[in-house]
């Protein structure tokens, strides 16, 4: 009861090099992460599920999360051949709290809409893709969600979405549909707006890029520790 999540993904080929995941690693400590794979087909849906993998590894091993995407991107900067990287955007919140913890390497930067309707994109980047190079420090961001806040992830497939014109979905346009959804709906209702936005804004053009979208919404009294 403390949270709403919802995640939707929809693939412009049969396999897919975008991912999300969220589970919890610890008590009331829920890891919501989004990335993005370069490449497509098969070697980017490999590389993808290595790096799910080596992250989920990584933070439920108790590590927090600035020195588990440091880890993450020494061990997938390893073997790197085919020289592939990843957008990724990681946090941990404390459902109690509401306290955020993240890192956006390289990735879109999302959005948080408050409770009494104003919307705003978290903007801070904390170092650049994994795998692109080992070695790099990152820097740890943070934000603090109250009842009623919610937290949009999204990769750029959704912003860079064409119409027939050519012309992108953009940003502007994405905060703006987030804005003109009503508060009080669900996780679930709010990215099925921002996907039916998507859709007749494309008004029939070709899907060239994955879209994944995440959100969080939380709910309920915040505790002050």
């Amino acid at each position: 009861d403390r949270f709403d999540i919802f995640a939707r993904m929809i693939t412009a080929r049969e396999v897919g090099g975008d991912f999300y995941d969220f589970y919890f690693v610890g008590r009331g400590k829920l890891a919501l992460v989004v990335a993005d794979v370069s490449g497509k087909g098969v070697p980017a849906a490999l590389f993808m599920m290595r790096a799910k993998a080596t992250v989920q590894g990584l933070l439920k091993g108790g590590l927090d999360v600035c020195e588990a995407v440091t880890a993450a991107n020494d061990r997938l900067a390893e073997a790197n051949d085919a020289n592939m990287f990843v957008t990724a955007w990681i946090g941990v919140v404390d459902i109690e709290t509401g306290a955020l913890e993240y890192v956006n390497a390289g990735h879109n930067p999302p959005l948080v809409k408050r409770a009494d309707g104003s919307v705003a994109y978290l903007t801070e980047k904390s170092g650049p893709p994994l795998a692109a190079m080992a070695g790099v420090p990152y820097r740890k961001q943070s934000v603090v969600l109250g009842p009623g806040d919610a937290i949009l992830l999204y990769t750029d497939g959704v912003t860079e979405a064409l119409n027939p014109a050519q012309e992108l979905y953009g940003e502007d346009r994405l905060i703006g549909t987030l804005r003109g959804l009503v508060g009080s709906q669900s996780t679930e209702a709010v990215l099925q707006g921002v996907i039916d936005s998507i859709r007749e804004f494309a008004a029939g053009a070709e899907q060239a890029d994955d879209i994944t979208l995440l959100g969080f919404k939380l709910r309920g009294k915040v505790e002050n520790k």
